[in-house]
């Protein structure tokens, strides 16, 4: 636990978690925005970003917030101006298109699929080394 200022208002809270960025209040109104949004977005499914705002109130600023947080996912909105952060591609809903995100995974495991473990690698037997062994028996030592 930290005591921290709310990113919103300024007040000083205790934060519970690290991630904690606004105070209990405006937690709590937060959530209510948020709540109007996805509510007027079950009955407008493909509702423009503008009709978002103009019908909740809430600022698109904070609705684009929602979405590249992946709080929210809206499969038909025009006007959000979210793209991937690698092509450039219009998404809905976090920072990569899936295309971009799959590429990136595939990367990955070929960079690390090149280099594996000792534990992959080493047959395994009953003479193994464990560090902790190793460390509990210079301690009895000393």
């Amino acid at each position: 636990m930290a005591l921290r200022n709310c990113s919103n208002c300024g007040t000083l809270f205790n934060a519970i978690n690290p991630n904690m960025r606004l105070c209990a209040q405006c937690e709590e109104d937060e959530q209510e925005r948020f709540d109007r949004v996805k509510e007027y977005l079950k009955e407008h499914a493909t509702a423009t970003v503008i009709e978002i705002t103009k019908a909740t109130g809430v600022e698109r600023k904070e609705i684009f917030e929602w979405v590249r947080s992946g709080r929210i996912e809206i499969a038909g909105i025009e006007g959000l101006g979210i793209q991937c952060e690698s092509c450039g591609t219009a998404i809905t809903s976090g920072r990569f298109c899936v295309q971009c995100a799959v590429r990136m995974q595939q990367d990955a495991k070929r960079a690390l699929g090149g280099r594996k473990s000792q534990r992959e690698s080493a047959p395994r037997s009953k003479s193994t080394f464990h560090a902790a062994n190793s460390i509990m028996r210079r301690r009895r030592d000393d």
